[in-house]
């Protein structure tokens, strides 16, 4: 007896077969980097007695993308030229959490945030179905068929604004856990120039390996698609980065540890993360 196929069912069945894997792919793709968060302000210029917003950055696409839980932020800071340093009391609220900022007098003003650490794991279940989820990988051992990745992850972020003219000592390092560092006056680059950044870690000059990689808005609407792709670097040198053209740059460097002792229950890898955002 011959059995009839539904041509339409047949196709259907194929794009199936091409889809998923397709999907599932695009999905991997842009879920395998915990969420990056940038500070960023309305204005990168402004003017004394002015107010101005600053908002967030969180997620996977540039320049703006998802909602950041009151939860998520540690604390956001306004650091003064005068060296005084204002914390903004955050709202219980997810949004881009756009806060105003009082410029009150002259000079470079830093903008910064911290978030609470939090747990990131990847894992495959006993039916073979890949989760992810903020949880440490202790809460889902027991129904994991395998663990893919699991970090525990802090990030510090900070932006500079220029109000009327720049401070006359650039405030390049605000003592962040964290900290990409100008080594010039950021407000001085022009579009061919070369941005050089040096990476501190609690204090001190940083000389492990870690990754970093940029864009700018604009470049690109997909998901991690970065104008510069991840580079790992792992001596204290300067980062070297060319700058092409005008815009707003968002910069983001990384390092990973092996986590030891008790951490290793909860998590594999211990993750910190900077980033930078400015605007030639």
């Amino acid at each position: 007896m011959n059995t009839f196929t539904n041509p339409k069912s047949s196709l259907k069945n194929k794009l199936t077969g091409y889809v998923l894997p397709i999907v599932s792919c695009l999905l991997f793709a842009s879920s395998s980097f915990a969420h990056t968060l940038y500070i960023q302000s309305s204005r990168y210029h402004v003017h004394e007695g002015k107010q101005f917003p600053l908002f967030f950055c969180y997620g996977h696409h540039i320049p703006v993308s998802d909602g950041v839980r009151a939860k998520k932020l540690n604390n956001i800071k306004v650091h003064a030229p005068s060296g005084e340093v204002k914390e903004i009391q955050i709202r219980d609220e997810t949004s881009l959490h756009s806060y105003m900022v009082d410029y009150k007098t002259p000079g470079t003003y830093v903008l910064t945030a911290e978030t609470n650490p939090g747990y990131y794991t990847i894992y495959i279940d006993k039916k073979g179905r890949e989760h992810h989820v903020i949880k440490p990988k202790n809460l889902v051992e027991a129904k994991a068929q395998k663990i893919i990745t699991s970090l525990y992850c802090n990030q510090y972020t900070k932006t500079y604004v220029v109000c009327d003219t720049p401070s006359p000592e650039f405030p390049a390092r605000v003592d962040l856990a964290l900290e990409l560092v100008p080594t010039k006056d950021i407000s001085t680059l022009k579009p061919g120039d070369t941005l050089e950044l040096s990476v501190w870690s609690n204090g001190k000059p940083y000389n492990g390996e870690g990754s970093w990689d940029a864009s700018y808005s604009g470049y690109s609407t997909k998901a991690e698609d970065m104008f510069y792709k991840e580079t790992t670097v792992s001596s204290g040198d300067p980062l070297k980065i060319p700058i092409p053209k005008s815009g707003r740059w968002f910069i983001r460097y990384s390092t990973n540890t092996d986590a030891t002792g008790e951490a290793l229950n909860s998590c594999n890898q211990l993750k910190q993360a900077a980033s930078l955002v400015f605007q030639l």
